[in-house]
C-alpha cells in the first residue's frame, strides 16, 4: 500500500498583528485623563503648543492634589500662555472647552479662600465653584472631609473622602485621610495598606511615609516604622523648602515692586561679580 499523499502546500504564515491604533487625543482630553492625554500628545507628535498646554493642565492637577496652590497658579498661568493665539488647533479648542482657564482660576481661588472655614454650610457654599469643576472637585471634597473629621464626625468624613477618590482616584491625600480614620478606628493593617497605596501613587509624599511608620509602629514593626518616619521627615523638609520657594516666586510674579527689586538684585550681583573678577585679574 502506498503512503498517503501529503500536501505540498505549507500552512499559511500567521499574519503580523496590526499595530494598535493610537487613542484619539480629543477623546482622551474629554475624558479628563490628563496624564494619558499628555503621553498621547507626545506619541502622536502633537504640536509643541498642545503639549505645553497639556503639561500645564497636568501640573495644575498634580499641584492641586498636593495642596500647593501657588504652584497651581503658576501652572494655570503657563496654561493660559500656551492657549494664547492658537484658536486654529482642534485639540486646543477641545481643551479650552473641557478645562476653561477662567473656570479653573475661580475654582482654585475658592479652594484657597475657604481652606480654613469652620462652618460646614458656609464651606460647602464657598467651595461650590471647585465642587463643580472636575479638576478641583476631589480637593474640595477632601477639604470638607477634613473639617468633618476635625469635628469628630468620622462617618461623614469617610463618605467625603471616598467621594473625593471617586472624583479623582489619584488624590493621594484623600486616601491618606481614609488611612487616618482607619488608625483612629484601630484598623492598623487596613491603614497600612492604604498608606502603601498612597506611596505607590506618590513616592515623594512625606505624609504617606510618616503615617505608614505610625501604622507599622502600632503593629510592633519597629524597624520598618523608624525607617518610614525618617523618610517622611526628610521629604517633609524638602517639601517645606519647595513650598517656601514657590510662595516667594508667586509674590515676585504678582507684585510689580518685587519685580523691580528682582532686577535691582540681579544688577547688584552682576556688579559684584564684575568687580571681583576685575580685582582678580589685576
Amino acid at each position: 500500500m502506498s503512503d498517503p499523499v501529503r500536501s505540498s502546500s505549507r500552512p499559511a504564515e500567521p499574519s503580523a498583528a496590526a499595530p494598535a491604533a493610537l487613542p484619539d487625543l480629543g477623546e482622551v482630553i474629554r475624558a479628563g485623563e490628563w496624564r494619558r492625554a499628555l503621553a498621547v500628545s507626545r506619541v502622536n507628535g502633537a504640536g509643541p503648543d498642545i503639549q505645553e498646554a497639556l503639561e500645564a493642565v497636568f501640573r495644575f492637577q498634580e499641584t492641586v492634589r498636593a495642596r500647593r496652590y501657588p504652584s497651581a497658579r503658576r501652572a494655570l498661568a503657563d496654561y493660559r500662555e500656551a492657549l494664547a493665539g492658537k484658536a486654529d488647533a482642534a485639540e486646543l479648542s477641545v481643551l479650552r472647552r473641557v478645562a476653561d482657564p477662567d473656570v479653573l482660576a475661580t475654582a482654585l481661588e475658592a479652594l484657597a479662600a475657604h481652606l480654613k472655614e469652620p462652618d460646614p454650610e458656609i464651606l460647602a457654599a464657598g467651595l461650590a465653584p471647585a465642587l463643580s469643576e472636575p479638576l478641583t472637585r476631589a480637593e474640595a471634597l477632601n477639604i470638607q472631609g477634613v473639617l468633618m473629621a476635625l469635628q469628630e464626625q468620622g462617618a461623614g468624613a469617610r463618605t467625603l473622602f471616598e467621594q473625593a477618590l471617586e472624583a479623582d482616584a489619584g488624590h493621594y491625600r484623600a486616601l491618606t485621610n481614609l488611612g487616618n480614620l482607619d488608625i483612629e478606628a484601630g484598623d492598623y493593617a487596613g491603614a497600612e495598606a492604604r498608606y502603601r497605596e498612597v506611596i505607590r501613587l506618590n513616592p515623594d509624599y512625606d505624609g504617606g511615609h510618616h503615617n505608614l511608620g505610625v501604622a507599622l509602629r502600632r503593629q510592633g514593626k519597629m524597624g520598618e516604622a523608624v525607617r518610614s518616619i525618617r523618610r517622611g521627615q526628610r521629604l517633609g523638609m524638602k517639601r517645606s523648602k519647595e513650598d517656601a520657594d514657590a510662595e516667594v516666586k508667586a509674590q515676585f510674579a504678582a507684585n510689580p515692586l518685587f519685580k523691580g527689586m528682582r532686577w535691582v538684585l540681579i544688577a547688584v550681583v552682576v556688579l559684584v561679580l564684575f568687580l571681583a573678577l576685575r580685582g582678580a585679574l589685576t
